[in-house]
């Protein structure tokens, strides 16, 4: 879940810490509930986001029963919130950013299933970009 992501995002932006000092990138959040009741800490994100510094915080919610998704106008899921932002993320994957998942394990097939078709109209093996990723310590994912 969450957890993790929160601690990562509050070491960076609401402690004062060397870490939080030296950090130059982005933290990119994107956060799948079914309803907005389920978005923890959500306050305390929206307080990130005003303490960071420009282009440091990116988050995005992914409410799966009050949005849809720009594609057939079904339920809006991380995955294709993944879609909407692939040339983003993958620029940033190909910079060395680190990929982090974090939830139930049924979430993992349809992002993989998204991340393989965005890799494939781009003209990448995604096999062996994920193998890369991996070797690289660049693909994190805790899945229950």
């Amino acid at each position: 879940g969450i957890a993790p992501f929160r601690a990562f995002l509050h070491r960076l932006f609401m402690e004062r810490t060397v870490a939080a000092h030296m950090f130059g990138g982005t933290a990119w959040l994107v956060l799948g509930v079914p309803t907005t009741s389920g978005l923890l800490y959500k306050e305390e994100i929206d307080a990130m986001q005003t303490t960071a510094r420009p282009g440091q915080l990116k988050v995005d919610y992914a409410v799966s029963r009050e949005m849809t998704n720009p594609y057939d106008s079904g339920k809006l899921y991380v995955q294709h919130v993944i879609a909407q932002n692939a040339d983003e993320l993958f620029r940033r994957i190909d910079d060395g950013a680190h990929v982090y998942f974090c939830g139930l394990k049924g979430m993992m097939p349809p992002i993989l299933d998204t991340l393989e078709a965005v890799a494939r109209a781009r003209g990448v093996d995604w096999s062996a970009k994920l193998k890369e990723l991996k070797g690289n310590n660049q693909w994190h994912v805790e899945v229950y």
